[in-house]
């Protein structure tokens, strides 16, 4: 029983390792699960939910992720760590993810040196054959403003590589010309395709910011006398069936608010929004239908 459960941890390991390069490639978090502060762990939540319908708390990661445990989750969680990281449940990433007994291994151990020896081997030839990686270094403005733009609310992918930041510009290795996506909250999904010769220089690209997240992260910020004014122009932006979700990860949980209930509670005198940080939004017929938000202490 005892062996088991030790080989059942190992197996845990193994999935955080695996859960940690998807997370990089996916949302750009290049940080040891340790090192995550409370904005990463909330965007992994987020895409965690949107993938898989289901998500995990701040205490959860907490304990599993950023310290060391010596208790395995439970099953059910398992089975969704494992989806996200694109097998079908916990028993199919064992099963892709065997570990070798050690008998097993030791009858084994020439055969794997003489594929470690081949490997290395042909490595040296790919490696001749195709051209070295090239390196590109994006930098985001806003398409009006002409500012920099923080990448701490962007998601970033270009293809299949993985962009490590670098004095606050993102930098990606490729060999092939290859589709570049952003998207975020604060600023509308942009698509373009680079082609490898672009990869000599450094490559301007420039974001469009979504005009009701700025709006809703203003008001937030701001006090206004003419608050009459404001709901007229929230009543506008927001659509009658809007849901809106605030997260509380302080105590593992989510409100449901109405639109209303939004409106009278970030625009009245005695308010009780401020300082909000949209994490997801969604239109339908150029209003807001959708929304989710975390309120910042400061």
């Amino acid at each position: 029983m005892e062996s088991t459960k030790k080989q059942e941890l190992i197996y845990f390991e193994q999935l955080k390792y695996t859960l940690q390069k998807e997370v990089e490639t996916s949302l750009n978090i290049r940080k040891e699960f340790k090192e995550w502060s409370g904005s990463d762990i909330q965007t992994f939540q987020v895409d965690l939910e949107e993938k898989c319908k289901s998500t995990v708390s701040e205490k959860w990661v907490y304990l599993h992720f950023k310290n060391k445990s010596d208790k395995l989750p439970r099953v059910d969680v398992l089975n969704l760590l494992s989806q996200y990281c694109g097998f079908k449940n916990w028993d199919d990433f064992k099963h892709q993810n065997e570990v070798t007994p050690k008998a097993e291994k030791k009858n084994r151990s020439k055969l794997i040196y003489f594929t470690l020896a081949v490997v290395i081997l042909a490595g040296f030839g790919v490696y001749a054959l195709f051209p070295k990686k090239q390196k590109l270094v994006v930098v985001f403005t806003d398409a009006y403003t002409l500012e920099s733009v923080s990448q701490n609310n962007l998601r970033i992918a270009f293809g299949k590589n993985k962009g490590r930041m670098k004095r606050g510009l993102t930098v990606f290795e490729f060999r092939e010309s290859d589709t570049l996506k952003v998207n975020g909250a604060y600023y509308k999904e942009l698509e373009t395709f680079v082609r490898k010769e672009e990869a000599k220089d450094t490559l301007l690209l420039k974001l469009y910011p979504d005009d009701y997240a700025m709006m809703l992260n203003y008001f937030s910020r701001t006090e206004h006398k003419n608050w009459e004014k404001r709901q007229r122009q929230l009543q506008k932006a927001i659509h009658n069936d809007a849901v809106i979700f605030q997260s509380h990860p302080k105590h593992d949980g989510i409100e449901i608010l109405n639109k209303e209930e939004f409106i009278d509670r970030l625009i009245l005198p005695v308010n009780s929004l401020k300082n909000l940080e949209i994490q997801d939004i969604v239109y339908e017929d150029d209003q807001i239908i959708n929304l989710r938000f975390v309120q910042k202490d400061n």
